[in-house]
């Protein structure tokens, strides 16, 4: 006799769905509570998903398949848990032509001009990265979220600062939004290996705590349980088939869907902008600046390439500090700019967590991958001397927009003699001379979680 696998994975782990909120970390299992509050009160609300192909839906007539987003919109109406007082419109973020949101389809219009809208800003074969620089105003900010559902994590797999990339996906998206609540899903197992156990699923995890999000692990554990079956992938064991897969991606939305009850978000304000007093470089916005064909006060340029400093006052994020930090490099060796910590203030640091994070621009084409590295230097024996202990990923893109990066949290040794944050203009020895990086700010912080002392 034949077994459907997803009924089989959902009465195998019917205990523990039952409970899914439960699985959450930080919002717990009121993910949906400015949503539901909305709704109940005869107002429209919006859900974000920010996400890669998984999460993608079809642009009109571009032949993606309807993925679990829009099937649980489905879901929603058949169910009866969305208010018939409500419709649907599912808006997709078009990134192929327009690199602006187009309206895919609306699965119901009561006609009476209520609606629960979800747009979706997911890209194929992207990291969050893709939505943090020129994309970021119109693709997330705009958008006046009452929930985000994050998607990413697969195509992390290959990269070491995965925490990294996903802490400054969640502290960029406060910048705009505090108030909604973050639910984002270690997605699926890939079916020919097992890097989703060793990579972004426990960056996530690990630390979805300290980020004040939830995080859902059932989908993943689903398809593990199920030992990897074909008939959860679409062909290619990468993406969710459009029937059993999706579906156990629609029964978790709608368990953190029951579990939620009207209320309003909490806010909890984005702490990469921290106030020189809670640093622990001087003069990390570079508001003193001496020498502006060289580098920033506080500040000294090193490697063994040749770098051009400048102050640019056309490319900058902050329009009260309307200038950023520009530096090219040339050469055939690597060059940056650099501070070396206080000996006061990394005695202080020995045996703890610091993080460290900046915001960068970088130009687009050219022939280089490696323009505006932020990196950790430490010296200490423990280590074997002076080392790059983190190391913010090589782009993918460049990026012709302002957005964060930030390095995955460093325990400092406790025989340290040397703290270094540095940044690269270009860490290649095949610089491109003729591409920028422009730098706003950058800050290193004590802890795991660039937070003030205080919290």
């Amino acid at each position: 006799m034949a077994v459907d696998p997803l009924a089989q994975l959902l009465a195998s782990r019917g205990a523990q769905r039952a409970n899914i909120a439960a699985a959450g970390i930080g919002f717990r299992d009121n993910w949906l509570a400015s949503v539901k509050r909305k709704l109940a009160a005869g107002q429209s609300a919006t859900i974000l998903v920010w996400g890669d192909s998984t999460t993608r839906n079809s642009v009109p007539a571009d032949g993606t398949p309807r993925r679990y987003p829009a099937q649980w919109a489905d879901s929603l109406i058949a169910s009866g848990r969305l208010p018939a007082t409500h419709g649907v419109r599912i808006y997709v973020y078009d990134s192929l032509t327009t690199q602006k949101y187009v309206l895919a389809e609306t699965p119901r219009d009561p006609g009476n001009g209520l609606w629960l809208d979800i747009y979706q800003a997911s890209v194929s074969g992207s990291i969050p990265r893709y939505f943090m620089h020129a994309y970021f105003l119109r693709a997330l900010a705009a958008v006046p979220a009452d929930a985000l559902f994050i998607g990413h994590g697969i195509n992390l797999a290959s990269f070491p600062n995965i925490a990294g990339e996903m802490l400054a996906a969640i502290e960029q998206f406060r910048t705009v939004n505090p108030t909604a609540p973050i639910l984002w899903t270690t997605q699926h197992p890939l079916q020919a290996n097992t890097n989703g156990e060793t990579s972004w699923r426990p960056a996530l995890l690990n630390n979805a705590a300290a980020w004040g999000i939830a995080v859902d692990d059932t989908v993943y554990q689903a398809y593990l349980a199920a030992g990897k079956p074909n008939s959860l992938y679409n062909g290619d064991g990468i993406h969710e088939s459009t029937g059993t897969g999706c579906a156990l991606y629609v029964d978790m939305l709608n368990k953190w869907w029951d579990a939620s009850s009207p209320g309003v978000g909490i806010a909890r304000q984005p702490s990469l902008l921290l106030p020189a007093d809670q640093q622990l470089i001087i003069n990390g916005d570079f508001q003193t600046w001496t020498n502006t064909a060289a580098a920033p006060d506080g500040w000294t340029a090193g490697g063994a390439g040749g770098i051009a400093i400048s102050k640019d006052t056309t490319n900058y994020a902050n329009p009260r500090k309307p200038f950023s930090c520009k530096m090219i490099g040339s050469g055939t060796a690597e060059s940056y700019i650099e501070q070396q910590v206080p000996a006061a203030l990394r005695n202080y640091l020995l045996g703890r967590w610091v993080t460290g994070c900046a915001r960068v621009w970088r130009d687009t084409g050219g022939s280089s991958n490696f323009l505006g590295r932020l990196c950790l230097v430490v010296t200490a024996a423990s280590i074997g001397g002076t080392k790059n202990v983190k190391i913010a990923d090589a782009n993918i893109t460049q990026t012709n927009g302002f957005g964060w990066t930030v390095l995955e949290p460093y325990q400092i040794p406790d025989d340290a003699t040397i703290v270094r944050l540095r940044m690269f203009a270009d860490s290649s020895t095949a610089p491109d001379a003729t591409k920028a990086c422009y730098v706003d700010q950058m800050s290193l912080v004590p802890g795991v979680m660039p937070r003030p002392y205080s919290v």
